[in-house]
């Protein structure tokens, strides 16, 4: 029989490679999805009365990173040794193309992923790890607003509203709440069913959402009175933005009249289909601009307009500056 001392040394060795989490921080991540996943943790080590699991916070440097807030959060350091059993959490911003100087947090990520070490990617991290090749193909958890850049950019993966997907190691969340559903599973995983509901009820959680729930604003209608004929047409508008429908063609599709749709979109939504219809076509503009490279001139096409001088003078008199601005304003 082995020393005493020997055996708690690689029974403490097992536990920490199997329960460590490294929370990545990039500039703009969100604060909320950071408290929400060390909060549940330090909830499982306090119902389990053991310190169960271990977490970090570390960014590329091991400077402090300021969140989407302006929060000006302290990291425990930079980017530690990794081996298998360990979670990486990534948190970052929606607009991860502005991360072009990040070399050593893609190059530390990559590695990991070579290494079969989880990545959990939650809001606007699943498009980052599709940016850098870590994600290339198979299923993944988006946040709504970043479905735009997904479908156009990345047609290997399959862009999905639900709460959480898990793809090989790689586990995507579309963030927010959601994340406090994400590490309910997690803990359900490592430290069984009761310690995570126990560890949703100290955090008041009510009912936990599996993961293939869906984001409860992932449909474009949102609004407290559901009428299927309006979700059918507002299902069928997100479907043809490329090639933009008339109210004509919509009522057909969905076995109204044009009359009867207009007095639809009055009644429940305040509008008229053709001013929902440019409103849904001008937000997917503005979310290709923030989160692809595209041109301009292929977001304008990709949004149903037939010249550059037509999208332009809708988009600055929807949002209030030209598209060419869009940009220029996240880099500020």
């Amino acid at each position: 029989m082995g020393r005493p001392e020997k055996i708690i040394e690689e029974a403490v060795s097992e536990l920490v490679a199997v329960n460590r989490f490294f929370f990545l921080l990039m500039p703009g991540f969100s604060a909320l999805e950071l408290g929400s996943g060390i909060d549940s943790l330090s909830a499982a080590n306090d119902t389990l009365g053991k310190t169960f699991f271990h977490w970090k916070t570390v960014s590329e440097t091991g400077d402090s990173i300021v969140s989407s807030s302006g929060l000006n959060v302290a990291v425990d350091s930079p980017l530690p040794d990794i081996q298998r059993g360990d979670c990486i959490v990534v948190c970052c911003a929606f607009n991860s193309q502005n991360y072009r100087k990040s070399g050593k947090a893609v190059a530390w990520l990559r590695s990991a992923a070579r290494k079969g070490v989880q990545l959990c990617a939650v809001g606007g991290a699943p498009l980052f790890l599709a940016r850098i090749g870590i994600v290339t193909e198979g299923r993944i958890s988006t946040h709504w607003r970043m479905k735009p850049a997904f479908d156009e950019g990345y047609l290997d993966l399959e862009p999905s509203c639900t709460i959480f997907e898990e793809n090989a190691n790689i586990v995507s969340c579309g963030g927010g709440a959601a994340t406090l559903d994400l590490f309910s599973a997690l803990i359900r995983q490592k430290a069984g069913r009761e310690t995570s509901e126990q560890v949703a009820d100290h955090l008041l959680c009510g009912s936990l959402r599996d993961g293939d729930c869906r984001q409860s604003n992932s449909h474009p209608l949102r609004q407290k009175h559901r009428n299927e004929k309006l979700l059918k047409a507002t299902t069928y508008m997100h479907d043809c933005i490329e090639e933009p429908a008339s109210p004509s063609v919509i009522a057909s599709q969905i076995g109204i009249s044009r009359r009867q749709l207009e007095r639809l979109f009055a009644r429940y939504l305040g509008v008229s289909p053709n001013t929902y219809m440019m409103t849904l076509r001008l937000e997917r503009a503005q979310a290709l601009l923030q989160q692809t490279q595209m041109r301009v001139i292929d977001v304008a096409m990709a949004c149903g307009f037939s010249t550059h001088a037509l999208f332009s003078k809708r988009y600055k008199r929807h949002f209030g500056i030209p598209p060419g601005e869009e940009r220029v304003l996240l880099t500020h």
